[in-house]
């Protein structure tokens, strides 16, 4: 009767973990959701939708888009917060979310760190600093450099307060020692505007939306905001290359989305979906849509998102709080 029992008791828990072990593999049981906390038609959007179909083609379930915008990504970010995990729902976290808003927002309703587990970088978007061609008046950028740390007589515009192009104009202001002139305005289409008609004098921007007027030669390429030249701008150098006497090193200031979920989901499903992610970002397709939008496919460990989160709270905190930035 004893070994009996003792073969029910063993066989009762091999099919315990067997049973988890199949829910694991089975991961997801159902269709997915992913939070984007910006309008439809921008960078964010087209990525994120990018990305749910290819993850669609590698899952076999659909990832339904939901656009939550408002408040710099700040509202969307709490109202997942507050959701109780459910191992089905993903929030396209970035350096609004994440990296800048913490900073800048007092009482946000969420932790960016606490409230969410990383699962996974998807891209970084490099910014380009462009400066009207007629007001550059034959300087390349180190003389303007120059001229910015010896008056308030240069000005960069923003697509707003509080965005990352603002926040690299004021690095570069901490790191150079120079003195340029913010001018924010409402978005990038008339930041973009604004330079080419010589109101302001530069602009910073992301790459994907800058690349058309370089192109066109309406504004001049400056410098890249990354941490290496960009294919599409070869001749263009980056910050650091500018050399020592502007204190530029090692100034890396992308944009950057990358999926998170919410806190209490457990490690297998984190790392389901991580694998996710991945497999979605290792697709020929996928990277040449992504390229072809000048933006840089990434993936790569959830522990190493979480890194990069953790640096990005910090760098951007110390800037915001050196450069007395404030939001309305």
């Amino acid at each position: 009767m004893k070994a009996i029992g003792r073969r029910a008791v063993l066989a009762i828990m091999a099919g315990v973990l067997g049973s988890g072990a199949a829910s694991a593999q089975a991961w997801p049981e159902r269709d997915l959701r992913l939070v984007v906390p910006f309008p439809p038609g921008g960078t964010t959007d087209v990525v994120a939708r990018l990305l749910a179909e290819a993850l669609r083609a590698e899952l076999g379930r659909a990832v339904v888009v939901e656009n939550q915008p408002g408040a710099g990504a700040t509202l969307a970010a709490g109202r997942f917060a507050a959701q109780p995990a459910d191992g089905h729902s993903l929030f396209l976290s970035q350096i609004a979310s994440h990296g800048i808003g913490p900073a800048l927002y007092r009482n946000l309703p969420y932790d960016a760190r606490a409230d969410f587990r990383a699962v996974a970088l998807v891209v970084t978007v490099p910014n380009v600093w462009v400066a009207n061609p007629r007001r550059l008046a034959g300087r390349d950028v180190r003389a303007l450099l120059r001229d910015a740390r010896a008056a308030d007589a240069i000005t960069f515009a923003s697509a707003g307060n509080g965005t990352s192009t603002h926040l690299t104009g004021e690095l570069i202001n901490l790191l150079a020692g120079t003195r340029m002139v913010h001018v924010p305005y409402r978005g990038a289409g008339p930041g973009m505007t604004a330079v080419i008609s010589g109101e302001v004098d530069t602009f910073i921007d992301n790459l994907p939306t800058a690349l058309p007027q370089i192109r066109a030669g309406t504004v001049t390429a400056l410098a890249v905001t990354a941490a290496e030249r960009v294919p599409e701008l070869p001749d263009v150098p980056t910050l650091a290359e500018l050399g020592p006497e502007f204190g530029l090193q090692g100034v890396e200031a992308e944009a950057w989305f990358g999926l998170s979920t919410h806190k209490g989901t457990p490690d297998s499903v984190v790392a389901a979906m991580n694998r996710a992610v991945n497999a979605a970002l290792a697709r020929p397709e996928l990277r040449a849509a992504l390229a072809e939008r000048g933006t840089v496919p990434r993936g790569g460990t959830a522990e190493a998102y979480a890194a990069l989160i953790d640096r990005e709270l910090a760098r951007w905190a110390r800037v915001v709080a050196e450069a007395k930035v404030t939001v309305n």
